[in-house]
């Protein structure tokens, strides 16, 4: 797992960045340093999904171990604030950059063999640059962080394209684990929104690929309890039902 680079992809709304935020606490809260690159959403956005589940992000940046790479800001020009946490700034358009100022801070602060690296997400890289550069992007990460140092990396990946899911398909033979999320499309279309996670693939560890269905609370990720899940699916049926017959009469 140390070794390991993984893939988190799905549609918008599955929960994948709520699911690397946990990737992150789960490494901070053992004392180990989390690099995380935003590139689709503000370092602030980051710090309030950290909140939202009841987590002090500060406290973690004070300890040294929560180092932000701001890679949304440069958008806001002159609106843009100084945010507690990011270290350094970087752009989507130069991948090349962005992997020097990672393994910088990694070498910086001796971080081998430890921590993770979170890159949310190659989306932002697709639309500048094309497939082959983004896989070389990818190929890179994983030769000098998680494989030279040893360290944990993830990216996430938004497949609401044909393009991005010929990505995704390049990527499940690049990397070491692939993760995928998804809205169970039945129960869709009965008004639930249920939440469901795949572990398609995972070097070195034996998988089941079952989808699992899960919910995100206050207090996190949660796996569903069936029979409540069999109840509701059965009082929406019957809701179903009744609406049909009172149209047939």
């Amino acid at each position: 797992m140390r070794s390991s680079t993984i893939i988190i992809s799905g549609p918008a709304g599955t929960g994948k960045s709520v699911i690397l935020t946990h990737v992150a606490h789960s490494f901070l809260s053992r004392g180990e340093e989390v690099v995380y690159v935003t590139f689709d959403d503000s370092p602030e956005a980051l710090l309030e999904l950290f909140r939202s589940f009841k987590w002090d992000p500060v406290k973690y940046v004070d300890q040294g171990l929560l180092k932000i790479v701001d890679g949304f800001s440069f958008r806001l020009g002159s609106l843009r604030k100084p945010i507690k946490g990011v270290v350094k700034e970087v752009r989507p358009e130069d991948p090349s950059r962005t992997l020097y100022t990672i393994n910088e801070l990694l070498e910086e602060h001796k971080i081998e063999n430890r921590g993770c690296v979170i890159i949310d997400s190659l989306n932002e890289l697709m639309f500048k640059l094309d497939i082959t550069q983004v896989l070389e992007f990818v190929k890179s990460v994983r030769a000098i962080v998680s494989k030279g140092r040893a360290i944990a990396t993830f990216f996430t990946l938004h497949t609401t394209t044909d393009a991005l899911m010929e990505l995704r398909a390049h990527l499940e033979y690049l990397v070491d684990g692939l993760i995928e999320t998804r809205i169970e499309p039945n129960l869709q279309e009965m008004g639930i929104p249920l939440k469901q996670l795949m572990v398609k693939k995972m070097r070195g560890v034996p998988t089941n690929p079952l989808w699992m269905p899960y919910v995100i609370i206050s207090e996190g990720i949660r796996l569903v309890d069936q029979s409540k899940l069999a109840a509701l699916v059965k009082a929406r049926l019957k809701e179903a039902i009744g609406g049909l017959q009172q149209g047939a009469t």
